[in-house]
């Protein structure tokens, strides 16, 4: 029997797979790519949610109490020479027991610095260990200004606040920042007593003292607004006609949001903004970079936290992109050596809005530390500033 080489080469090669084969290898990648899929979302998923989880979370900063003081003299103090205690400028150095006020360096070895301090040392000796804290003063007497805590009326509840009177009829409401205190805003407070402005240090939902949020979450300014609305609402129920609101920080982002959602956003005069959030994706994207996290985890984190917000986007709540329903004279402090809040959205803001911000950037400064580090600069602007507004 003859074969042609057609039917000798068909019969020589493998037999076509068959469909039935053919569809369960389709369907066992398929299952294999899909499985893959749901773990690399599961594992991004779960690492945008403790990153949020980081960032949402209430608790506030504790003093570390970590550096040891070495050597204690009539006006100077010996500490470990770290990033924080070689910084220049003026700082606070508390223990539990009290607060002095950290002033210029003496000296400086490879290990140790000398600073001279003004304060009360009575109880404090070489060896006890401290905390280095950019709020320089623990409370409205540490500067002798005459004050009394008062209960802000809230829809949560009452939100203690330190209250500081002055002659004039615009208050000065204060906003502190995120995991920090009514003490931290303080530092500008003397600057304003001597211009005769009342002064109102709020704490708000959260804080040590004042009610929880339901959820027990920050909000990133969300929701806090609204405990700043309670403050101006007090303020003008006692006597003031006008405000002006200073926020640090997340205080910072909480008084803008005030500014774009209040229905009383028309009686405040002027805005004073330190560090300020002003745009969360950006601080977001910062800490992932400094963490060498992947671009997409900051991306999905950024949606997670407006998930839990409740807001469709972080652009809710971003006072850059808002920019151009700004109506109120704005100075603005930032420092360039900032790695908690970028200066980026800063510049931003104050170049979209030339007309009503003014921006004041302080060299070497870190997070909040503006007025630690230049404090002469600091209070020369802001006097400036504020006197401008008010003769208005």
């Amino acid at each position: 029997m003859t074969i042609s080489p057609q039917e000798n080469g068909r019969s020589a090669a493998s037999p076509p797979m068959q469909p039935r084969r053919r569809s369960r290898l389709v369907l066992k990648l398929s299952l294999v790519a899909v499985s893959l899929l749901v773990l690399v979302a599961a594992v991004l998923g779960g690492a945008a949610w403790y990153f949020s989880s980081q960032l949402l979370d209430v608790r506030p900063d504790r003093p570390s109490y970590n550096l040891k003081i070495l050597a204690l003299g009539h006006t100077t103090i010996t500490l470990p020479r770290t990033g924080s205690t070689q910084r220049p400028g003026v700082y606070g150095l508390d223990w539990p027991g009290g607060r002095v006020s950290l002033g210029p360096i003496v000296s400086m070895t490879r290990h140790t610095v000398v600073r001279r301090f003004t304060g009360n040392i009575r109880d404090l000796r070489t060896g006890d260990f401290v905390d280095f804290d950019v709020a320089v003063f623990g409370s409205p007497a540490g500067f002798h200004a005459r004050y009394r805590t008062v209960q802000i009326p809230d829809a949560l509840g009452p939100m203690p606040a330190w209250y500081i009177p002055g002659r004039l009829h615009t208050w000065v409401v204060l906003v502190h920042g995120y995991k920090a205190s009514r003490t931290d805003p303080l530092r500008a407070a003397p600057t304003l007593m001597a211009l005769g402005l009342p002064v109102l240090d709020l704490s708000y939902r959260n804080d040590i003292g004042a009610p929880t949020s339901p959820d027990h979450l920050y909000h990133l300014g969300a929701t806090e607004w609204q405990d700043v609305e309670a403050g101006v609402l007090y303020a003008l129920a006692h006597g003031a006609r006008t405000v002006v609101l200073y926020g640090f920080s997340m205080g910072g982002s909480t008084v803008e949001s005030f500014m774009y959602r209040s229905h009383y956003a028309g009686r405040v005069r002027a805005v004073v903004l330190d560090a300020p959030a002003l745009d969360w994706g950006a601080t977001i994207d910062l800490a992932a970079s400094q963490r060498g996290l992947p671009s997409l985890l900051a991306t999905v984190t950024e949606r997670v936290i407006a998930w839990r917000l409740g807001l469709w986007d972080l652009s809710a709540i971003n006072a850059v992109s808002e920019s151009a329903r700004l109506r109120t004279p704005t100075l603005l402090f930032h420092g360039t050596d900032d790695q908690l809040v970028p200066i980026g959205p800063s510049i931003a803001l104050a170049r979209a809005r030339p007309d009503l911000v003014t921006l004041v950037r302080v060299a070497g400064a870190g997070h909040t530390e503006s007025w630690n580090v230049a404090s002469e600069r600091y209070t020369a602007a802001l006097r400036e500033f504020l006197t401008r507004v008010l003769e208005k």
